[in-house]
């Protein structure tokens, strides 16, 4: 058994102690950037505890104590959110033109702190219909919601056919890498075999190899839309949603991507804040 570079483990805690967050050993080893067993992650994270680098409580490893009591404490707030999530998972997967759907975010990793914090998904759409499945959705939200992203916050769309994510780095390859299904497996395992560079970050992390398509059949109510809407309103709602996007985007730390085959909408993302804050760690 090879022992594994200290300041690669601590650079995966690092990375989490932004969100103040502890991670099992099994966690550390998915977001390792070197080649590792779990033994071998285990032990070394054994070393550095008894070095008095870094922190262990209850099977969970951290830089800062602090992050252990929040993890303890919130541990079952992240249940039953991730219980929750399933149930809305369901909901979602029955509107017009999805194929997928998957919980990404905080509680992806069980990391919700907050009863306000928000429940994040990733959904996959029918080829040609990325915009068309939004504006249901948000249409959804707004009406019977109230606007609310608490329990309905839909960051990312992609066609089912057009995966591989234009921005490829440690942020991305995480939120890649932690995905949870909450419908349709085989579309997670697709988009994990996609974005098969998110290995050059995570290289324990499984990535099957690319899996054939399984073509949906369309059903009455989508055959109907199809026939009614078609194309010409996937146009109108990419316009829209466009606008709506460019104008509420923090021109900072936000990020939109408003493609054909994607829809990306992160008004005030964390991202650069937590680059920056790992490029220290990079540096010292």
């Amino acid at each position: 058994m090879k022992p594994i570079s200290p300041k690669a483990l601590k650079q995966v805690l690092h990375y989490f102690s932004f969100f103040n967050h502890a991670l099992s050993a099994e966690e550390v080893r998915q977001y390792l950037s070197v080649p590792a067993t779990q033994q071998e992650v285990t032990e070394g994270l054994k070393v550095l505890v008894q070095e008095g680098l870094i922190y262990c409580q209850n099977g969970w490893f951290a830089i800062a104590p602090d992050a252990l009591v929040l993890r303890a404490k919130y541990e079952r707030l992240n249940l039953r959110r991730l219980k929750l999530a399933h149930s809305i998972g369901r909901f979602i997967a029955v509107f017009p033109f999805v194929r997928g759907v998957y919980l990404s975010g905080s509680l992806s990793k069980m990391g919700i702190q907050s009863k306000d914090d928000d429940l994040d998904f990733f959904i996959l759409t029918r080829s040609g219909r990325v915009w068309t499945t939004k504006f249901f959705l948000i249409a959804f939200k707004k009406i019977f919601l109230l606007n609310s992203e608490k329990y309905f916050c839909i960051n990312l769309l992609m066609d089912e056919n057009q995966l591989s994510l234009a921005k490829r780095n440690r942020y991305t390859a995480t939120e890649v890498a932690s995905l949870i299904t909450l419908r349709n497996d085989h579309g997670r395992e697709k988009v994990l075999s996609m974005n098969d560079w998110v290995k050059n970050y995570f290289p324990n992390v499984e990535v099957p190899r690319a899996v054939e398509n399984r073509v949906q059949t369309l059903s009455v109510f989508e055959r109907i839309l199809n026939a009614t809407l078609g194309d010409a309103f996937e146009r109108w709602c990419k316009a829209r949603f466009t606008i709506h996007m460019r104008t509420h985007t923090n021109k900072e730390e936000g990020y939109f991507e408003s493609e054909t085959y994607s829809s990306a909408y992160y008004p005030h993302s964390v991202e650069q804040r937590l680059m920056k804050h790992l490029e220290e760690f990079e540096n010292e």
